[in-house]
């Protein structure tokens, strides 16, 4: 910490500019990439009927980029401004701080997702680390967020009587939408909508 206190800006700024442009435009790509890549390597398995990557990982992962190149222009920013006030930068601390946030940020990125499989639904939130199951025998209830005026479906809700896991629906997506027609035609399941407001 002491190195990046005494450190001039001057000679931060090419390396500090660089790396944060670099990290504000790939965070437009990048995250869908990576996040494709990581699940894949983490999560991956022949048993797997489908497995969802919902939009939440790929904003979150976009999010902690951008999180990390403000947090770098700032630091730079800060420097400068003490530097000019010829006062000692006291900020070193906050700004590791904020990057360290975008650790979680990225590992819960990675972590969000769900899937489909002979055993049941299974899926794991965006704020948790531990994965929900429910066997296809335990399935209490089956239901759908719709738009009122569209009927575009956004997604599906599986529950038990202590869990609910909640499937992206993407219209475009064949496979996801057999998938889940099978599923329900299999068990005749009555699937009840949720109006979203």
């Amino acid at each position: 910490m002491k190195f990046l206190r005494d450190i001039d800006a001057d000679s931060l700024l090419p390396y500090i500019l660089t790396s944060s442009l670099l990290l504000l435009v790939s965070a437009f790509g990048i995250p869908g990439i990576a996040i494709i890549f990581i699940q894949d390597l983490l999560f991956f398995s022949y048993d797997h009927w489908i497995f969802i990557r919902p939009v939440e990982s790929f904003k979150g992962f976009g999010i902690a980029m951008i999180w990390i190149a403000v947090t770098l222009l700032s630091f730079l920013l800060t420097k400068f401004y003490m530097e000019k006030k010829d006062k000692e930068y006291k900020l070193t601390t906050i700004h590791l701080l904020l990057l360290v946030v975008t650790i979680p940020l990225f590992i819960f990125s990675v972590s969000h997702y769900a899937y489909f499989d002979s055993n049941g639904v299974h899926g794991n939130d965006f704020w948790s680390l531990s994965e929900d199951n429910i066997a296809w025998d335990d399935v209490e209830e089956v239901s759908r967020v719709v738009d009122p005026r569209s009927r575009t479906v956004f997604s599906y809700h599986f529950s038990d009587s202590n869990t609910t896991i909640d499937i992206p629906y993407d219209t475009q997506d064949n496979r996801i939408k057999q998938i889940i027609t099978e599923v329900i035609n299999t068990n005749d399941w009555d699937v009840k909508d949720i109006y979203n407001e």
